[in-house]
């Protein structure tokens, strides 16, 4: 194991890439405020490891939120943000990628998350009814517009919180943001 230029410990298996250069699966040798972006898209944060699995965004860290374990010590992050992210992990996983951001998170860790309300759709569906069958299939289902824009998992605030709290976070503050989505900002205990 040595120091990569990005300060990753390093080992000669299972590479991955990282927009300056091919590394491989170590846990990042960080010790400072760690905030980490999982799936941030185009949605790039300057002070952040903005991760997502399209190289073609051009992300710190090219990685599928669905592989588990991910590439961060116990511990390590003060903030981790999945705004419009976690939604597009298999129902099957989605506890999977909870327990991981409470490995990562150091106590007392931020943990913010961005999904879309079932609640809200719903509500928007059936009392309004006046949306057209391309929006309800674009609130449900994702954009479709590359085959990582899909959902495959859904939330509302109580499903979410209960989610949460069973996995050792305590909700601070979550809320419906006036359209489709929920807001949410939980801190590791």
């Amino acid at each position: 194991m040595v120091l990569d230029s990005l300060g990753i410990m390093v080992a000669a298996r299972d590479p991955i890439y990282s927009k300056r250069h091919t590394i491989y699966e170590a846990p990042p040798a960080y010790t400072c405020h760690v905030k980490i972006n999982l799936g941030c898209g185009l949605d790039k944060r300057p002070g952040y490891i903005n991760v997502d699995i399209r190289k073609e965004v051009d992300p710190d860290l090219v990685w599928d939120m669905e592989r588990t374990p991910y590439p961060f010590p116990d511990e390590s992050a003060e903030e981790i943000l999945m705004k419009d992210s976690l939604e597009h992990v298999s129902w099957r996983k989605v506890e999977d990628v909870i327990r991981e951001c409470h490995r990562i998170l150091k106590r007392g860790g931020v943990l913010r998350i961005q999904v879309p309300d079932l609640v809200a759709i719903a509500k928007k569906v059936i009392l309004l009814g006046s949306y057209d069958w391309d929006q309800i299939s674009y609130w449900v289902y994702g954009g479709q517009d590359y085959p990582e824009n899909t959902h495959k998992s859904g939330f509302t605030i109580s499903t979410l919180k209960r989610l949460l709290e069973r996995h050792g976070f305590a909700v601070e503050e979550i809320y419906n943001d006036g359209g489709t989505n929920i807001v949410c900002t939980a801190r590791k205990l």
